[in-house]
C-alpha cells in the first residue's frame, strides 16, 4: 500500500504560494457566498499558517485553532488552518472577538486579532452597497434580484480586501495558551425514553434510566449566534 495522499493538498498549495485568492474560492463554498468576514478570516489564517511555518495540517490534533467569535471570520479560520470542531482541533472560546490564536500542541502560537480601526478600511465604500446591505441584513426585506446584487458586491469586495496587508489589519503576537489534552473516546449510554445513543457525560439518571437532555428536563447548552447559552426544556427550542 502507498502514502496516503494528503486530502488538503490543494489547500497547502495555496497556503505556500500566498494564493489567498484561491483560498478565498475554498473558503466561499464553505460559507455559501462571499463577505468581508470570511476574507478576512482567510487572510487571518493564512497570516497564522506561515507564521507558525505550518506546510499541512492532517486534522490530528497537533495544531489548534481558538477562535473568539462565531461569525463569517470563523470560517475563513476553519478552511484555511483545516481545524474544526467535527475533528477536535477547533476551540471556541465565547469573548465576542474578531480574533484567534494558532497554537501547538503544547499552546504555544500566534494571535491574531482586528485592529479598531481596520474597519475603516474593511468597509465597502460602494453606495450602492451600503443600501443593499441595511435592506437585506439589517431589515431582512429584499427581492431575490437584489440578493443576487449583493452576491456579486460583496464578491468584487472580497478580492478587494484581499490587497490589504496583513499587518494593517490585524495586531498579531506570540502567546501560550492553556488548551484542553487530546480528544478521547468516551463511554455511552441507551436513553431510557428516545432509545438513542447519548454521551455518558451528557446523561444523567432520572429513577432507573439513563436520559438525554432532550428527553429528560435538565437543562442544555446551545451555540448560536449570540454566542453560549444555557436553555431550560420550558423555554423554545
Amino acid at each position: 500500500m502507498g502514502m496516503a495522499k494528503r486530502v488538503r493538498a490543494d489547500i497547502d498549495t495555496m497556503i505556500q504560494n500566498d494564493d489567498l485568492a484561491g483560498l478565498l474560492r475554498s473558503t466561499a463554498q464553505l460559507h455559501g457566498h462571499y463577505c468581508g468576514g470570511s476574507a478576512l478570516g482567510v487572510i487571518a489564517a493564512h497570516c497564522a499558517m506561515k507564521r507558525m511555518g505550518a506546510v499541512s495540517n492532517l486534522g490530528m490534533e497537533d495544531l489548534i485553532a481558538v477562535v473568539e467569535t462565531n461569525n463569517c471570520f470563523a470560517d475563513g479560520v476553519q478552511m484555511v488552518t483545516g481545524c474544526s470542531l467535527g475533528n477536535n482541533a477547533l476551540v471556541y472560546r465565547d469573548y465576542g472577538k474578531t480574533a484567534f490564536s494558532l497554537v501547538d500542541r503544547h499552546g504555544n502560537g500566534i494571535r491574531i486579532s482586528v485592529r479598531p480601526d481596520a474597519f475603516n478600511l474593511l468597509k465597502d465604500k460602494n453606495p450602492e452597497a451600503q443600501k443593499l446591505y441595511l435592506k437585506i441584513v439589517n431589515k431582512r426585506k429584499a427581492t431575490p434580484k437584489e440578493e443576487e446584487r449583493i452576491m456579486l458586491l460583496n464578491q468584487r469586495h472580497c478580492f478587494e480586501i484581499l490587497e490589504i496587508p496583513a499587518e494593517r489589519l490585524f495586531k498579531i503576537e506570540e502567546v501560550s495558551l492553556k488548551i484542553p489534552g487530546y480528544s478521547r473516546i468516551l463511554d455511552s449510554r441507551i436513553c431510557g425514553i428516545c432509545g438513542e445513543r447519548v454521551m455518558k457525560v451528557k446523561a444523567f439518571r432520572q429513577g432507573d434510566l439513563h436520559l438525554c437532555r432532550a428527553c429528560g428536563r435538565s437543562a442544555y447548552g446551545q451555540l448560536d449566534w449570540a454566542g453560549i447559552h444555557s436553555i431550560r426544556k420550558s423555554q423554545k427550542k
